[in-house]
């Protein structure tokens, strides 16, 4: 726990409101058969407030009536621009494949990555994002949770989200930048081509974000964004099933990260499912070593005194481990609960407690079928 406070003293960079001299963003969005979002998207877009911007979509073969809406401009858009993928070339995998043409298509200096299922929670969402972009910076990472909706798997997603953004944002507050979100990712046009992309993961089905992220980023080029205006709401899946199938995919590419940063992140992982699962076991298992001071014992003539015989069970050692368990929950709690509020409340503060244990069986669950899944046997769609 010891990584997150330092995102809890963070401030965005305000947005510039003087000066109509900001670089030139191209909003970088692949799609295949999100013909109805993007008639939903692309007007928000467009009315985004910023004085240097085009949109570029990435069209990777849809047959669902998308390239002709965008030839023929049927939404009169004065600012986006797209690019038509016929075929896909045998080593590049489809997502990777649609980025990479869209950033080439693009003519700006920056690229800001975005889904078309995604849509941005204000009109200042690019200028917010480019505002931490300052000289030394590279990449900015931003937060996209997901929509609310009123089911247990809707909720376990959100939580999801919403750790998965405390750690990444946390991590980079700390110098120690791993990965970024691809709903809502901004970096430089030049470090794409001067990294040469995705070449050492093309054929990979995930991390055209996070392992990108993961290989370009160092400890001063990295920023992180999470005001409310730059954040990117996203559509949670509707399934188990679906939601599954998506977590293998982009957990599986986790194995091709710095050895620095999967051991931080397993031992990350590693203490959550300590502190959960350890209790029961300690609970009952009282080491010969252990003798609790004199002034914590709760006399046996007590407990005769008020009824309370049942109690005799209960030991000095179980009161202990009990102790500690519910001061670290309380802390953990306390901590969570401060970053959900940091983060626009992505989710109701008094359920932590119980969807943090339902993420703990997540970690476990998610980790031994990470271990021996095949990231390339994995489909994205």
């Amino acid at each position: 726990m010891g990584i997150f406070p330092g995102l809890l003293s963070h401030q965005d960079a305000e947005r510039d409101t003087i000066s109509s001299q900001k670089p030139g963003v191209s909003v970088v969005i692949a799609a295949w058969n999100e013909l109805e979002n993007l008639k939903e998207l692309l007007p928000v877009l467009e009315a985004q407030q910023y004085p240097d911007f085009e949109i570029v979509v990435a069209d990777d073969r849809s047959h669902d009536g998308t390239y002709d809406y965008l030839l023929f401009n049927e939404g009169g858009y004065s600012k986006v621009n797209f690019v038509r993928i016929e075929s896909l070339p045998a080593h590049f995998t489809a997502k990777k494949f649609a980025v990479t043409m869209g950033i080439k298509k693009a003519t700006k200096d920056i690229i800001l990555l975005t889904d078309a299922d995604c849509r941005p929670t204000s009109e200042y969402w690019i200028d917010t994002m480019v505002a931490q972009l300052d000289k030394d910076k590279d990449i900015v990472l931003g937060f996209s949770p997901y929509s609310f909706e009123d089911s247990r798997l809707n909720s376990l997603i959100r939580y999801e989200t919403f750790q998965t953004a405390l750690q990444y944002m946390s991590f980079a507050k700390a110098n120690i930048p791993y990965m970024g979100v691809g709903r809502n990712l901004m970096y430089r046009r030049d470090l794409f081509w001067v990294s040469n992309g995705f070449s050492s993961h093309h054929g990979l089905l995930g991390g055209d974000d996070d392992l990108f992220v993961n290989e370009v980023s160092n400890k001063s080029n990295v920023a992180i964004c999470i005001g409310e205006e730059a954040h990117m709401v996203s559509e949670p899946k509707k399934t188990w099933g679906e939601w599954i199938t998506q977590k293998r995919r982009h957990l599986s590419v986790g194995k091709r990260y710095k050895f620095r940063d999967k051991f931080l992140l397993g031992s990350l992982a590693t203490s959550q499912l300590l502190c959960w699962f350890i209790l029961l076991p300690t609970f009952f298992i009282k080491p010969d070593w252990f003798e609790a001071p004199e002034w914590s014992r709760i006399p046996t003539e007590w407990l005769d005194d008020n009824n309370l015989q049942d109690f005799y069970p209960y030991n000095d050692w179980m009161r202990l481990v009990t102790g500690v368990f519910l001061g670290w929950l309380f802390i953990r709690w306390i901590i969570l609960a401060n970053a959900n509020k940091k983060l626009n409340y992505t989710i109701r503060s008094f359920r932590i407690p119980y969807y943090d244990f339902l993420y703990a069986c997540y970690y476990l669950i998610f980790g031994l079928i990470t271990i021996f899944s095949n990231p390339k046997k994995i489909k994205w769609r």
